[in-house]
C-alpha cells in the first residue's frame, strides 16, 4: 500500500480507503489510484485484513431453489446492493433438502461470512431457527416470519392470492387447485389463507404444495369426472400446469383458468397469455440487502426493523 501511495502521489490512507470500497473518494483520484494498483500488480492480504478487522466483507445469500424465477431476482438484486457496498456475495440454495441446507449454513460459518440474509425451509422449526441465532452474526430473513426472532422482509401473499381467487370467483369458477408455498412458511400458510378469502363458502379448494405437484398425477385428475376448473400455481410451476393441461386434451381458459403467484416476461408469450399475481420481488431483495448492511453497523443493530409485508399487484391477461 505504501508503494501504491508513493506511485500515486497520495496519502496511504487514500489508497486504504479506495481498498475498502470507501464511497467518500473521489471517482477520478479513484482511477487514477485503481490505475496504479493495477500497474503495481498489488493484491491486499484479505487473512491479515480479517484478523485485523474481524470482518471478511462477505454476505452469504441462500435462496430454495436458484433455478426458480423469483429465487433468481431476490439473489441478483441482492448480490448487486452488497456489491455496490463492497461485499462480496456468496450464494448458495438447498432445493428444500434439510441436509443440505445445514450443509449450507456450516459452509457459511466456515467462511465467516459477516451477515445472512436467507429464506429458509420452515420457519416453524425451533430447532433450525436456534441454529440461525447461534451462528452469532446478523441475520435478515426474506418471505418467511419467526414472530419478531430474526428481522424479516415479506410479501403480503394473503392479499396477492386473495386476487387471484376473486378474479377466479368473477369467472364462475368453483374448484380450485392451488399449489402453494411450502407449508411451513409464511407464503404458504398465508397463500392458502388468501385463496380461501377470495373464493368464499360457494367453492371447493384444493391444496397441494409446490414440491410435491406431480404433473402425471393432476394430468390423470383432469380426466377424472369432477376435475378442478381452475389451478393457481407459483410460476415456476406454471411450465408444468399448462404442459398437462394440454395432454390431457383441454384449453385454457375455456375448460378452466389458470393463474401464476409471480410474474415473468414468459408468461405473456404464452399461450393464451397467463393472468399473474406480481410479487415485489426486487424489492424484496432490495429492502433485506439493505437492511443486513444497516445491522452490520454496530450502530443499526438495536433499529427497530421497518413494518412489512409488501403489497403485491395483479395483471390479468387472458387465462382467466
Amino acid at each position: 500500500m505504501k508503494d501504491v501511495a508513493r506511485r500515486a502521489n497520495v496519502s496511504l490512507g487514500t489508497v486504504s480507503r479506495i481498498v475498502n470500497s470507501n464511497a467518500t473518494v473521489a471517482p477520478e483520484l479513484r482511477r487514477h489510484v485503481e490505475a496504479v494498483i493495477r500497474e503495481l500488480g498489488y493484491r491486499p492480504n484479505v487473512s491479515a485484513r480479517t484478523m485485523r478487522t474481524r470482518r471478511t466483507h462477505a454476505i452469504g445469500i441462500i435462496v430454495t431453489d436458484l433455478r426458480q424465477p423469483v429465487a433468481a431476482t431476490l439473489v441478483a438484486q441482492a448480490s448487486e446492493i452488497a456489491r455496490r457496498h463492497g461485499f462480496a456475495p456468496i450464494v448458495g440454495d438447498f432445493q428444500n433438502d434439510a441436509a443440505a441446507e445445514e450443509r449450507l449454513l456450516s459452509f457459511m460459518a466456515e467462511r465467516s461470512v459477516d451477515g445472512l440474509v436467507l429464506t429458509i425451509s420452515s420457519d416453524e422449526d425451533a430447532a433450525l431457527l436456534d441454529r440461525l441465532e447461534a451462528m452469532g452474526i446478523p441475520v435478515v430473513l426474506w418471505e418467511r416470519d419467526t414472530g419478531g426472532r430474526f428481522p424479516s422482509v415479506r410479501t403480503d401473499h394473503r392479499a396477492g392470492a386473495r386476487m387471484a381467487a376473486e378474479a377466479l370467483r368473477r369467472r364462475g369458477r368453483k374448484r380450485v387447485l392451488l399449489i402453494a408455498g411450502h407449508e411451513h412458511t409464511w407464503t404458504g400458510r398465508e397463500q392458502v389463507a388468501g385463496m380461501r378469502d377470495g373464493l368464499g363458502s360457494g367453492a371447493r379448494l384444493e391444496v397441494v404444495h409446490t414440491g410435491r405437484f406431480d404433473p402425471a398425477t393432476f394430468r390423470a385428475a383432469l380426466q377424472a369426472e369432477d376435475p378442478v376448473d381452475a389451478v393457481v400455481a407459483n410460476v415456476h410451476d406454471i411450465p408444468a400446469v399448462l404442459g398437462a393441461v394440454e395432454e390431457a386434451g383441454l384449453a385454457c381458459p375455456g375448460d378452466l383458468s389458470v393463474i401464476s403467484i409471480g410474474d415473468d416476461p414468459f408468461l405473456s408469450i404464452c399461450r393464451p397469455a397467463v393472468s399473474a399475481v406480481v410479487l415485489p420481488s426486487r424489492r424484496v431483495a432490495s429492502e433485506a440487502a439493505e437492511l443486513l448492511l444497516q445491522r452490520l453497523d454496530p450502530k443499526a443493530r438495536s433499529a427497530p426493523a421497518p413494518a412489512f409485508p409488501l403489497a403485491p399487484g395483479f395483471i390479468d391477461r387472458k387465462s382467466v
